[in-house]
């Protein structure tokens, strides 16, 4: 009766649960519901969160409290179980904290901030929504009133996460000549759904000092769920301004915070997910003006590969460019420790290869960014190697 006036009262969302022991006690009576104790806030231009529902929680700006009634367990641990790749199967465990016991019929924990990495968000990006497991856990130990035992019981319940919108990690390059187009290259998250449809059909940016000036990507190429290769035309007029750059689909926009929605919790950082705010930065043309060696320009031929040496030391390989002699490499936003230019082409006083080696594999895949100190030249693009099998 007093679940009854509870759900009567709360007009929460009964879902079906499961339990498993080891050993099987005699099963618990009583339907577990899920219900969001406090409101959350997500960023602008993403859905609304209804009242008392799961759906959305995954686009949750910091932390979500949840509140667990009825459980048929009284768990020590709960965890949430997302499916990160779309088969039916949660696999990636996200562990809640502050599981408290309020009363018999009530069970409150936080999804919390997953920092240093990304402290402005709960839930990880390799996960973009949709269905998922809740499994609370209760271990019971050996004792005068237990003959069996140590042993667990859980009791798993699924709930809706909702989709997740487009995640913009960063841009490259950064700083570019807004005379001529230009393709940046935005790493992220969730720019495919889970069935493969697009999630992205918008890529733009929004000057910082002027919300109001808004440049439409003329071209963009959803390169797989985590790359988007965009065409921009900033033109001339915008030199010296600096862009917050977004990508927009079906399930919302980017987040890509200037200022905290109104009942965010705090602390909270501004930016993206990463706490990063994610800017192309207008700079005025080259003298000489032209593309392709330019600065700022995007490459269109370079290419990477990897080698290992005898001892099974890993080095890049990076050619199908020009290299000025004083070029630095970055590789994911990682510095290797070593890079030699390689095979001066004595027409140009440039090199056609840079040889990277250590301490770069945790960059891999990522964006390789090389930089003239001296003639501001900028190269970008994905590379798509991986030192791991």
């Amino acid at each position: 009766m007093i679940q009854r006036l509870l759900f009567i009262l709360f007009g929460v969302i009964v879902c079906a649960g499961s339990l498993a022991a080891r050993p099987v006690p005699a099963t618990p009576q009583g339907t577990p519901t899920i219900i969001l104790a406090e409101p959350y806030t997500v960023p602008p231009n993403q859905p609304v969160p209804q009242p008392r529902s799961t759906v959305g929680i995954i686009n949750a700006v910091c932390d979500v409290t949840l509140d667990f009634v009825g459980c048929n367990v009284i768990p020590g641990s709960i965890n949430i179980l997302c499916d990160t790749n779309a088969d039916g199967v949660p696999e990636l465990m996200i562990p809640l904290k502050n599981v408290m016991l309020i009363n018999p019929l009530l069970v409150r924990a936080t999804v919390p901030p997953l920092g240093p990495q990304l402290p402005g968000t709960p839930f990880p990006l390799a996960c973009c929504g949709g269905k998922a497991n809740a499994v609370l856990s209760q271990t019971i130990t050996a004792g005068d009133d237990n003959i069996f035992g140590t042993y667990t019981i859980t009791q798993t319940v699924e709930i809706d996460l909702g989709q997740r919108a487009p995640v913009v990690i960063s841009t490259s390059p950064s700083s570019l000549d807004c005379a001529v187009p230009q393709n940046l290259i935005v790493p992220g998250a969730c720019f495919l759904l889970g069935d493969g449809k697009p999630n992205v059909t918008a890529v733009f940016a929004v000057d910082r000092s002027n919300p109001a000036n808004v440049v439409q990507s003329k071209a963009f190429v959803i390169v797989n769920s985590s790359v988007i290769d965009a065409l921009f035309d900033f033109g001339a007029a915008n030199a010296g301004k600096t862009f917050l750059i977004y990508a927009a689909g079906p399930n919302g926009t980017s987040r890509n915070l200037t200022a905290l929605p109104e009942g965010t919790p705090t602390p909270c950082p501004l930016g993206n997910e990463q706490g990063v705010q994610v800017t192309v930065t207008c700079r005025a043309a080259a003298s000489g003006g032209g593309t392709g060696g330019d600065p700022g320009s995007v490459a269109l031929n370079e290419r990477c590969e990897l080698e290992r040496d005898a001892a099974g030391a890993f080095s890049l390989v990076i050619s199908g460019g020009k290299y000025p002699a004083d070029s630095t490499l970055t590789i994911g936003g990682i510095t290797p420790k070593k890079v030699k230019v390689q095979d001066l082409d004595a027409a140009t006083g440039m090199y056609q290869k840079l040889l990277a080696r250590k301490k770069f594999c945790n960059g891999l895949p990522g964006n390789v960014v090389i930089t003239s100190p001296t003639s501001g030249r900028v190269t970008a693009f994905f590379c798509n190697q991986s030192c791991t099998p």
